[in-house]
């Protein structure tokens, strides 16, 4: 993974690409900006951003973390898409806009982010960052051209589907593009979708992406050992009750840890050595509660274990239909696992060693 600047691809590289074969289309291919510049107090808008130069330094800076090979495939295909199934003397609007909030997103479980928090991430070239979630990208790709019918939009981005291919493609290309393209698009934690009002009537991709606020220096320690003092400076700024905590690694020395400085912050900790022991131990806990969460607020488990590893025990957990709040522990650093362990049910996946004060702020953040 990379820091994108997507702003700086878009108008300049996008736009760049295609230039020409717009232009032998006789199509108008153009940029415009839902952005507001700030005014010279930054809190009150004084008009429309109308290029990059004008871009806010509060969005300009704000970066896409991922694949930028895979990022702009996606965009090439949504460019080049409008441009075929556009009519000479047509005409391609690409609206460039910025959202602060986090977009919308059914969740496995009943917890909802409220808020954001800092993030480790590791990129390509081994360089560790700090960076915090701020918003995402959006890109509106609007044609005037054939548009779609809503059958055809339920079925747009599945495998090989193509419409009208024999008129419109010459019966050329396999249908994989959007295909493609929405799997890239969800492996970046985004979305992919499209509207249209009609055959005829033109059509209108949107692609969002998340954005983060890059290289921000922490302010707090982020060892396990000698957190207790963080835990407490953490703890004291709001009210929080005492959660039931299930603490699984099979590895002795760090459940006990993790679980005496979870104690000194006001927890109470149970203790399990492999996936299948807490798959058990919350499964006699919903039979005694009679409910769908047991006794525990909150799992805490490790990816490797013997017997039954994390994300399979996840599965276990949710297949009883638990919905308990769990939080994956992995010392693998690779998007893809993380994203493995959410897809078996986890809320939420920290990296080793775990940040208490980012626990703690995870427990707040889901309302617990």
């Amino acid at each position: 993974m990379t820091m994108v600047d997507i702003w700086e691809i878009v108008e300049t590289k996008l736009l760049g690409e295609f230039k020409l074969s717009a232009a032998n289309k006789k199509i108008q291919l153009k940029i415009e900006y839902d952005i507001p510049c700030d005014s010279g107090s930054g809190d009150v808008e004084i008009g429309m951003v109308s290029r990059l130069e004008d871009l806010p330094a509060r969005v300009r800076d704000l970066r896409v973390i991922g694949d930028i090979p895979k990022i702009r495939q996606v965009l090439r295909n949504l460019v080049s898409n409008a441009i075929k199934f556009t009519p000479e003397d047509g005409s391609i609007i690409l609206t460039v806009s910025y959202s602060a909030k986090e977009m919308a997103d059914k969740r496995k479980g009943k917890f909802r982010r409220l808020s954001v928090f800092m993030e480790k991430i590791m990129l390509k070239n081994g360089e560790e960052i700090q960076a915090i979630p701020n918003g995402y990208f959006q890109l509106n790709v609007r044609d005037i051209g054939v548009g779609m019918n809503e059958d055809q939009i339920l079925r747009l981005f599945g495998e090989g589907v193509q419409f009208n291919a024999n008129d419109l493609q010459a019966g050329r290309g396999s249908g994989l593009g959007l295909f493609i393209a929405k799997n890239l698009v969800l492996r970046h934690q985004g979305k992919l979708s499209a509207l249209s009002e009609g055959i005829g009537k033109g059509s209108d991709f949107k692609l969002q992406l998340p954005l983060y606020q890059c290289n921000v220096t922490p302010t707090i320690e982020e060892s396990i050992c000698g957190e207790e003092e963080c835990v407490s400076e953490s703890s004291s700024k709001y009210e929080r009750r005492q959660l039931s905590i299930l603490v699984v690694d099979d590895v002795e020395t760090n459940r006990k840890l993790l679980s005496r400085l979870l104690e000194r912050g006001g927890h109470q900790c149970h203790m399990a050595e492999n996936g299948e022991v807490a798959v058990k131990m919350i499964q006699e806990n919903m039979s005694t509660s009679g409910g769908d969460e047991g006794l525990y607020d909150c799992v805490l488990i490790d990816y490797e274990m013997p017997v039954l590893n994390g994300p399979n025990a996840c599965q276990q957990i949710r297949d009883m239909g638990c919905d308990v709040f769990i939080v994956g522990v992995t010392g693998n650093t690779l998007d893809d696992d993380v994203q493995y362990f959410k897809s078996k049910g986890a809320n939420v996946v920290l990296l080793k060693p775990v940040n208490l004060v980012a626990l703690e702020n995870l427990f707040v953040e889901y309302g617990l």
